[in-house]
């Protein structure tokens, strides 16, 4: 009976560790720390290598109230991806800061959509097809901070980089119109490891499913 009940109470949170085929959902973990691992289903597939994808941008600084261009990418046309999220910080020698401004759609390109449309500063998949290059486009209303794209990447469920994908920066073009030409990302690094919780109980669930008989 308390098994039972057990199985009942983990299968009504079973959602919220599931991975996430139309794009990573609205929540505050999801949302600050852009790992899939909050979906336990992506355990394994964290990369550390130099990923295979960037972000290229129009412009090498930006005008307030003028949309800037960014494309997610990879290296060559052979390289496709399924997942990801964007989103756009301020930027200073690589620490990055607060996130700002607005990504939008100025196309039909229905493959992305707002990960928290009261945000509007994180954009994620809509399906989990292979894409090769997903384009949108960034504004902001001020000319004050340097803006820099980062990007989590899910090639499939268990190989994925989190926020290793970063644009060149872009400065305010009254500032700096020649950007950063010689920028080099830094190397990726692991990131903060996600809420225990998670991942015990999707274990307990997982470990009492398989022995149970229906």
């Amino acid at each position: 009976m308390l098994e039972s009940l057990f199985v009942l109470l983990l299968a009504s949170i079973a959602p919220t560790v599931n991975a996430w085929p139309d794009g990573a959902p609205c929540v505050h973990a999801a949302f600050e720390s852009m790992n899939p691992l909050e979906a336990v289903e992506h355990q394994g597939g964290l990369q550390l290598t130099t990923p295979p994808y960037e972000i290229a941008v129009d412009q090498k600084c930006y005008w307030r109230n003028q949309p800037i261009g960014l494309t997610l990418q990879g290296h060559n046309e052979s390289i496709w991806f399924k997942g990801f999220v964007i989103q756009p910080f301020k930027w200073n020698n690589d620490q990055l800061g607060e996130r700002f401004g607005q990504l939008v759609r100025l196309d039909d390109n229905g493959s992305w959509q707002q990960q928290c449309f009261r945000y509007q500063v994180s954009a994620t998949h809509s399906h989990d097809e292979k894409k090769k290059h997903i384009k949108m486009w960034w504004k902001v209303d001020d000319e004050v901070d340097t803006v820099q794209f980062v990007a989590t990447v899910v090639k499939h469920q268990t190989q994925f980089w989190v926020k290793s994908i970063r644009s060149r920066p872009l400065p305010p073009c009254r500032l700096n119109r020649d950007g950063f030409p010689n920028y080099q990302a830094p190397m990726p690094s692991v990131p903060p490891q996600v809420k225990q919780f998670k991942m015990e109980t999707f274990r307990v669930f997982d470990s009492i499913v398989r022995r149970r008989p229906f």
